[in-house]
């Protein structure tokens, strides 16, 4: 299914790649850039997504944010009214209403809805999302219990006011975004930088302030049901730099850094932003609409997936300050991956090989771990990136290894963290771990 005037195409695509991939290096803009693409991997979708916008300014390449403000339509009606995008269920319990622009995500809860994000103004909210609401129950009994704001830009707090007024719900904004707000939202603190826990509506979210896009961006991590099973699902807080300002994209770059470390620990497999086209959900919808949701989600990325985002976001940024701010000499993060090699895991032989976007990872230490028995053995990978072990006895079809690569850093590269399990095969004979 095909939206016209989506500026997408594969010539695009091709463009961008083949001008990040012939960076020559010379200036460390273009050293970002070009990591930015090599740590997309074979991932043609982000590419053309996560890569190419989160880029963006890096690559000259503003104008693609700027046609897809063209996508903003709020009221359903006019040239424009394709942009519009019917209620569209995600997962079991989250709900898209919004345009191909920015759109809110309404989540059922035990005790009642739980809304991201609070639209353009008061007309877009009273037209769609209370509509929304009340087609999922909304009630005297069954309320919404709370509106997560991602931060106070208009397009994304216009109708909290209206919310406030007219449905009684409490609004939640970061801080350092609170300040004369009409609707008096409940503050969340942006001098706090870590990650933290609150409950909204009974829902529980892990919180993390993200300075760069507004002073009070927040991001947040919640758990949603796909298919009866729990995932958990990240809100990017604010997706686009500041054009110029340089303690804004250098608190931006921190903050990506931080959502890294949360994606990681929290194992993040699904993303909701509110920003569609940004990483691509635009399209997920689209498909959503046409055929139906698959199993997983189409919203559920895969937790790798979404690691690989934000390292390819990170590289983004890197590149942007560097173009801004000469002083900033900042080492390259690469991301890396583990796969076993050679037939192995087998009762005689465990090898595993690293790689990232510049080749095998040589001289690198894995660690080979049994997880049924803590049995373990360490080994460094040689000029293929290849590390072998010998760690017995072990039992095919019954025991798990896992092959750990903890990073590494120098001066000029950040190599991050990697890992496979894989079932101990017999004669060749693999079961999926």
């Amino acid at each position: 299914m095909q939206i016209k005037g989506l500026p997408f195409s594969l010539s695009i695509v091709a463009a961008l790649f083949t001008a990040a991939s012939l960076a020559t290096a010379q200036t460390r803009t273009d050293i970002h850039r070009d990591a930015a693409t090599r740590n997309v991997g074979d991932d043609p979708f982000m590419m053309t997504y996560a890569r190419a916008f989160y880029c963006n300014l890096a690559d000259n390449n503003n104008q693609i944010v700027i046609n897809s403000r063209g996508w903003n339509n709020t009221t359903g009606t006019g040239a424009n009214a394709q942009y519009r995008i019917p209620m569209t269920q995600i997962f079991d319990d989250v709900w898209f209403v919004g345009n191909h622009y920015v759109g809110q995500y309404l989540i059922k809860t035990a005790d009642g809805l739980v809304q991201v994000d609070a639209a353009n103004n008061a007309n877009e909210v009273a037209t769609f999302n209370y509509p929304a609401m009340q087609a999922l129950g909304l009630s005297a009994t069954y309320p919404l219990k709370g509106v997560l704001l991602t931060h106070g830009h208009g397009d994304h707090d216009g109708g909290a006011n209206w919310l406030k007024t007219n449905v009684g719900t409490e609004i939640f904004l970061g801080s350092a975004d609170a300040a004369n707000k009409a609707y008096a939202p409940t503050a969340i603190d942006s001098t706090d930088l870590s990650m933290r826990q609150m409950s909204i509506g009974g829902k529980n979210f892990w919180i993390l302030p993200t300075p760069g896009h507004t002073n009070g961006s927040t991001s947040s991590v919640v758990e949603v049901q796909d298919h009866g099973k729990t995932v958990r699902v990240l809100t990017n807080g604010g997706q686009s730099m500041s054009s110029t300002l340089i303690p804004a994209v250098a608190n931006y770059l921190d903050s990506i850094e931080r959502t890294y470390v949360m994606v990681k620990a929290l194992n993040v497999a699904g993303v909701m932003t509110p920003h569609i086209y940004w990483d691509g959900e635009g399209e997920k919808m689209r498909e959503i609409i046409a055929t139906g949701r698959t199993n997983p989600s189409q919203h559920v990325y895969g937790h790798e997936s979404v690691v690989r985002q934000m390292v390819v976001a990170r590289e983004c940024s890197a590149a942007w300050l560097s173009r801004l701010d000469a002083t900033a000499m900042l080492p390259v993060w690469r991301y890396n991956t583990m796969e076993f090699v050679g037939g192995a895991p087998t009762p005689t032989k465990i090898a595993a090989k690293v790689k990232n976007g510049w080749g095998p990872l040589a001289n690198q230490r894995v660690r080979f771990s049994v997880d049924e028995t803590g049995a373990s053995c360490t080994a460094t990978t040689d000029a293929n990136g290849v590390a072998s072990c010998d760690v017995r006895p072990l039992r095919p079809h019954k025991d798990r290894i896992t092959a750990r690569f903890e990073g590494a850093e120098t001066m000029d590269f950040v190599d991050l963290p990697a890992e496979a399990t894989a079932l101990v095969c017999s004669n060749g004979t693999c079961k999926a771990p």
